[in-house]
């Protein structure tokens, strides 16, 4: 029961911290430091480590959340013109951004639990986060879908139920599945 609170506690952190759009990212590199020490049972003071956490990766994990933004707008107004073109070139490049799409966010997917497990500079975690995905498909699909899940929930679930889902527990379940993946991972990177 202590850990399911604290799943709770940490969930509730996440969305709370991510409200101001900006510090999503820092809520996020959190949330993984936490988590990543839950699942093994390391972690005792969820509220503090998070706090202490959010601030210490906050500029660059600020950073790396603006850049997935704005390689997230490109790709959607990629998408808008290859939609608005119709015919002969729009479906090819439709097929062609969604492939760069997924795989954007396959790699975006390891991005903060890398930066809440490793410390790199920005470069490096994105190398990282990308060779990684790639190096680990199978983990990555499964990765992939299950922090889909709560977005899922809340696309094609009853709006409020899947509201009250993710605001209690949505992200903290699909974290906790995820952290225990990648802290199989991750231990291949850890030098003995």
């Amino acid at each position: 029961m202590g850990k399911l609170a604290d799943i709770i506690i940490l969930n509730v952190l996440l969305v709370v911290c991510s409200i101001p759009i900006v510090t999503a990212g820092a809520a996020a590199t959190a949330f993984y430091y936490v988590m990543l020490k839950l699942v093994k049972n390391e972690e005792s003071y969820v509220f503090r480590s998070f706090l202490k956490a959010f601030r210490e990766n906050f500029k660059q994990s600020t950073i790396v959340y603006l850049i997935i933004l704005g390689v997230a707008a490109v790709i959607g107004i990629d998408f808008y013109f290859a939609v608005k073109q119709g015919g002969g070139t729009g479906n090819p490049l439709f097929v062609v951004f969604c492939i760069i799409a997924l795989f954007f966010y396959m790699g975006s997917c390891y991005l903060f639990p890398i930066m809440a497990f490793f410390e790199n500079s920005t470069k490096k975690v994105f190398k990282n986060a990308f060779l990684m995905a790639i190096a680990h498909f199978p983990y990555t699909i499964l990765i992939a879908l299950v922090s889909f899940f709560p977005w899922f929930v809340l696309l094609f679930g009853q709006i409020l139920p899947a509201i009250f889902f993710n605001l209690i527990i949505g992200f903290s379940l699909s974290g906790f599945i995820n952290s225990q993946l990648f802290r199989r991972i991750f231990k291949r990177y850890i030098p003995e």
